[in-house]
């Protein structure tokens, strides 16, 4: 009889797939996240490559804008985070190539279901080769030195090494028709927004999926090119919709409706409540 493969845990598979890559890794509490920021901030400067696994142990310290402005100086991290125990494997062996590519810290948020979730060893993805293309040298005559630095800070973070897929959208069949509805998710809530997702086009919706892998920086063309010819944009996200904001920024003329709530896990039929209220209620 043969022997069912090992099971292991998103956890697990991430801090073994870090340890094989030699980076540095260092580990963080979400909501203590700022307290670290001189530090962090000090091994951006320096070049240092480090994964920071950032652990979100509860929804109520889930909050992606900690991240997004840990920084001085408006320099956006580049954050990575997985949604399943597969991904936590493929992202933590991107996160640490593109930290010695970048030579930069890269923050890895791991939510406690996606932590705790479980693959067979045999399931994990295939990893990507990534390549870092260096920025244009800028024009350094008329700055200081830290303005200087930080504009080369920005320009490495700004362009994600190639290689890398920074977000994965589930379109509707073909033959339902053109799309209208599009759902933005990332992390633990890919599994509720897919099976909203599911739900509504058995109900005759013509919904897209789009699962974003890289939060920051803000994968704008990737949604841009997801939210074209789209008729209304539901974000579901594990908080009180800050994430949801952001993609109101750069789609201001299409309604942008938050599924957001502060529950684990965050409930499909709240999704698939706002898919069906979306046409009317904006």
């Amino acid at each position: 009889m043969n022997k069912m493969p090992a099971r292991i845990t998103g956890r697990e598979i991430a801090l073994a797939a870090l340890s094989e890559t030699g980076v540095h890794v260092t580990h963080a509490q979400l909501e203590e996240i700022r307290r670290h920021s001189t530090e962090l901030y000090r091994r951006l400067r320096s070049g240092e490559p480090t994964v920071v696994i950032v652990e979100a142990p509860s929804v109520q310290s889930l909050d992606v804008m900690a991240l997004r402005w840990m920084f001085k100086g408006g320099i956006t991290p580049l954050v990575l985070c997985p949604s399943d125990a597969a991904e936590c494997a493929e992202l933590a062996v991107t996160a640490a190539k593109a930290a010695n590519l970048l030579k930069v810290p890269v923050f890895f948020l791991l939510e406690e279901s996606v932590a705790d979730d479980e693959i067979h060893l045999d399931e994990a993805a295939e990893q990507p080769e990534l390549l870092f293309d260096a920025p244009t040298p800028i024009d350094a005559s008329d700055l200081s030195p830290e303005e200087s630095d930080l504009q080369d800070l920005e320009a490495r973070l700004s362009r994600p090494p190639r290689g890398f897929t920074a977000t994965r959208i589930d379109a509707t069949p073909t033959d339902a028709g053109k799309p209208e509805w599009l759902v933005v998710t990332y992390g633990a809530s890919c599994a509720p927004a897919h099976d909203a997702v599911v739900a509504a086009r058995a109900e005759g919706q013509r919904v897209n999926l789009l699962h974003t892998r890289m939060l920051w920086p803000l994968p704008e063309a990737e949604i841009l090119k997801a939210a074209a010819g789209m008729k209304h944009i539901v974000v579901a996200e594990r908080n009180l919709g800050q994430y949801a904001l952001e993609i109101r920024r750069i789609l201001p003329e299409l309604p942008v409706i938050n599924a957001g709530r502060i529950t684990a896990p965050l409930p499909a039929a709240l999704i698939l409540q706002r898919l069906q209220r979306s046409p009317r209620c904006c």
